[in-house]
């Protein structure tokens, strides 16, 4: 080959390899950091084909371009990722400041927690009767005060262990469960024990229990406490002991008297009548005062054995029609009304009531002839009237006399207390007692109020669930 035709051929291949060169460098492949030293290699060897190369300053300008579009990338690269860490940590600086809030949060709570169950405790311990809290599936003590229990509180002990030395439950009549009774009414409740304190006495009690429900509304716990009433109980007894004994003595009294005073009555009143012509002017003065006083103390003696039959006769409710009582008590008052020229008032159609039917006569009774008796000369009316509420019967008995005055009302009530108006009138002072005491038995209430321009009415309020 001529020499000629020799560096023609030379240059074709350069050419050629040229183009391969620059067709790699130009490949996108080519951007990695191991193909940069390929790339630099690219380079030498084109600078080798000779400074008339045409690909050396395009292949200078796509490496040197490619240089700066890595070292870009890198560059984003790195201020996203010092972002992202930015980020992160301001994050879990936030979380770090809650996380401290919510320790410092909880830190005070549980303080709180601890100074509420340290006054609950001092609380418990202050009371100076048993106290305990118990579990309602098996009867075990989970709290108690030192009143209930001395030293430290074991594990499985029983509230029927503790109190009544037994090794089963409370039952019967005598004992009946608190822990079963609220767990069955789910209600508090009130039961009297014995309990056995912790040398072995006996002693009466007063047991209280409350529920703690679960959160289906189950009886979970039982709040119980127990107040000693061994000295109210001995109390009770005494005070019925006592009770029994005036009982007895007003009886043998009101036995013992009756007899003789009638006896007195019945033969000055004779004496009067057969030797009246025969004595002088004072000596009818003394068989007058004589008659009165005796006729007044057989009275008295009346009443004071209905007062006493009054607290201790059995009641017989019954289906009662108001009606028929009014109207008795009109026809058993009548000719006093005719005399005095009194108006009865009754209502047309009162109910029937639950109630002792004889209580019920003696009550309108003594109110109509409490209205009668202390009147005075200006009574003209009488009415009796009916109302009732939700739950009750209200009667009264309302007269246009005398009447009484605001601050008496209540003590009227009161065995022998007598109003400033009955001065001089013939009187025992027992019959509103009977009243208050009738209808105190009946579950109701009695009352009087002045009339807003003369008189008084007094109100009887019977329950309608009897």
């Amino acid at each position: 080959m001529e020499p000629g035709e020799r560096v023609q051929h030379v240059k074709e291949k350069s050419r050629i390899l040229g183009d391969l060169i620059h067709d790699f460098l130009q490949c996108p492949a080519a951007t990695g950091a191991h193909e940069m030293g390929l790339q630099m290699a690219c380079l030498d060897l084109l600078r080798a084909l000779g400074p008339g190369n045409g690909y050396q300053e395009h292949s200078n300008r796509s490496v040197s371009q490619k240089a700066v579009s890595k070292a870009e990338r890198m560059r984003l690269a790195h201020d996203e990722l010092d972002a992202r860490i930015r980020k992160q940590n301001e994050a879990l600086a936030k979380a770090n400041r809650d996380l401290r809030a919510e320790i410092n949060e909880r830190k005070k709570a549980e303080k709180k927690i601890r100074q509420q169950n340290e006054f609950l405790n001092h609380v418990l311990e202050s009371l100076p009767h048993p106290f305990y809290v118990l579990d309602a599936k098996d009867y075990t003590i989970k709290m108690a005060n030192s009143a209930a229990i001395a030293g430290e509180l074991s594990e499985n002990t029983t509230c029927y262990q503790l109190t009544h030395g037994k090794s089963t439950p409370c039952n019967g009549s005598q004992h009946i469960c608190p822990l079963q009774m609220v767990k069955n009414t789910k209600k508090p409740v009130i039961v009297e024990h014995i309990h056995f304190d912790r040398k072995g006495n006996p002693r009466n009690v007063e047991v209280h229990g409350y529920p703690i429900f679960d959160e289906d509304g189950n009886v979970a716990q039982l709040i119980e406490y127990s107040l000693d009433i061994t000295q109210r109980k001995k109390m009770e007894a005494e005070l019925r002991n006592n009770a029994e004994k005036i009982k007895m003595f007003a009886y043998a009294i009101s036995h013992d008297l009756r007899s003789p005073l009638i006896g007195i009555h019945g033969l000055v009143e004779l004496m009067h009548k057969q030797y009246r012509d025969l004595l002088d002017e004072r000596g009818s003065k003394y068989c007058e005062q004589i008659l009165k006083a005796s006729k007044q103390v057989v009275a008295l003696v009346e009443e004071l054995n209905t007062f006493i039959r009054t607290k201790e006769t059995p009641l017989n409710f019954e289906a009662v029609d108001s009606n028929e009582i009014f109207t008795a008590m009109r026809e058993e008052f009548s000719p006093l009304l005719a005399i005095h020229h009194i108006t009865w008032s009754q209502p047309a159609d009162a109910p029937t009531v639950k109630a002792d039917k004889l209580s019920l006569l003696r009550i309108f009774r003594n109110l109509v002839d409490n209205a009668l008796k202390y009147g005075g000369d200006d009574l003209s009316e009488i009415t009796i009237g009916y109302q009732e509420s939700a739950d009750s019967h209200i009667f009264s008995v309302s007269d246009d006399g005398v009447g009484i005055k605001s601050e008496d009302c209540k003590s009227v009530f009161g065995p022998f207390k007598r109003n400033e108006t009955s001065k001089g009138i013939a009187g025992t002072g027992l019959g509103l007692a009977i009243v208050e005491e009738i209808v105190t038995r009946h579950r109701g209430k009695v009352w009087a109020e002045p009339n807003p321009d003369q008189g008084v009415t007094f109100y009887v309020s019977l329950p309608k669930a009897l």
